[in-house]
């Protein structure tokens, strides 16, 4: 009888454990690079340093004549 309690708190706080895996795995799938930012990444750390998200994204429109081929044609290409 002793065991039992033992034995619920134990699988209780495994199940916890996975579940919070779970869902940080979802996150980082949920936040992945699209490809304009990896070709991007070099041209936003060159050029707009501490910049990110829409600020990075004015940033380079604003350097459009200095950023690379990779990083041009990147954005050039309609996102899904």
């Amino acid at each position: 009888m002793k065991a039992l309690p033992l034995v619920l708190i134990a699988a209780f706080a495994a199940g916890t454990y996975v579940e919070a895996q779970t869902a940080g795995e979802s996150r980082r799938e949920e936040r992945r690079a699209s490809p304009a930012e990896q070709a991007c990444k070099s041209d936003i750390q060159q050029l707009c340093k501490g910049q990110t998200g829409q600020q990075a994204e004015q940033c380079l429109k604003n350097n459009q004549a200095k950023l690379s081929s990779q990083c041009k044609s990147a954005l050039q290409t309609p996102q899904k």
